[in-house]
């Protein structure tokens, strides 16, 4: 019987929301289960507050951007694709600044404040970085048009990683990587991916190929993690080439929970999304100059993905 757990450094079993822990994400009705929350124990016990927000570097809109916006609420003008984005950016600022400053302390799990309202990206209370997910997601795909709303989103991740990181290392009263996290993940699915041939049961594969995804789920946004946060990653650990592969096989599960020979195009991340993360991997750069052999190999890998 394959464990539904996964070991942690300290050795105590820790347990993977949506492969049968408790609470929410719990597979019901053998729904599989694409967003499992993140695992109890690297929750905050209180709200993630950064207190060096850097609001000096904030992106400004033009006079004119700003009126533009006004009359768009009236149904009056027409926006580019660009121009609606980049309101979309800047509503995203001021949303995670607002979910990571003191005032949502307060408030902790009431509704958005009122002055709030007109955003159309949610202020959240943020105890884990899975509850900024929506920032995450849309990092890799915002154009260089838009550079300078990039950098700055980029910016406050990275403070909030940062916090977040010390504040586990208080909890843990350890060093806390993201780095070393992501590793875990990722060799712990990794080990159950070579058992699941010997899986017969339709149960228990369910159950295996769920718990498998959910590791690399954890190991993927933890890679992130570290990549944002600027840690100073082991180049032996090959974090890129397990997240590939960790990216390349969840697209192969299907909605119902079976295994495909090949992955789905719509669960695929396109090359470009791909490039964000090797341009921000400096042990992926530093060898990828100096190594030919593993520049084909992340070529290769590149390639496995759709262009975009």
């Amino acid at each position: 019987m394959v464990s539904l757990a996964t070991p942690s450094k300290g050795g105590e079993s820790r347990p993977v929301s949506g492969a049968g822990g408790s609470g929410r994400g719990v597979i019901t009705g053998k729904y599989f289960n694409f967003k499992p929350l993140p695992p109890p124990i690297d929750i905050l016990g209180n709200p993630l507050v950064v207190p060096n927000l850097p609001t000096h570097k904030l992106p400004r809109q033009s006079f004119g951007n700003r009126l533009a916006r006004v009359l768009s609420r009236f149904g009056l003008g027409s926006q580019s694709a660009d121009t609606k984005l980049r309101w979309k950016l800047h509503d995203t600022i001021h949303a995670t600044m607002a979910s990571l400053s003191p005032s949502v302390t307060a408030l902790a799990e009431r509704r958005v404040p009122s002055k709030r309202k007109t955003l159309s990206v949610p202020v959240v209370v943020v105890r884990h970085p899975y509850h900024l997910r929506h920032v995450f997601e849309l990092l890799p795909q915002i154009p260089a048009t838009l550079a300078l709303e990039r950098r700055f989103l980029e910016l406050l991740m990275t403070r909030a990683l940062k916090r977040y990181g010390e504040q586990m290392a208080l909890m843990k009263g350890s060093p806390f990587s993201f780095e070393n996290e992501a590793r875990e993940y990722f060799f712990a699915g990794f080990r159950l991916e070579k058992q699941l041939k010997k899986v017969n049961s339709p149960d228990e594969r369910f159950a295996t190929l769920q718990t498998i995804h959910t590791h690399y789920f954890h190991g993927r946004n933890y890679y992130y993690y570290a990549l944002l946060r600027r840690e100073r990653l082991d180049p032996d650990n090959k974090l890129f080439m397990l997240f590939a592969r960790a990216t390349y096989f969840m697209a192969r599960v299907d909605w119902n929970g079976e295994l495909l020979d090949k992955p789905s195009p719509r669960g695929m991340p396109n090359r470009d999304e791909l490039l964000f993360f090797v341009e921000r991997d400096k042990s992926v750069m530093t060898r990828y100059r100096s190594d030919q052999d593993f520049q084909r190999q992340v070529k290769a890998v590149l390639e496995a993905f759709p262009a975009a």
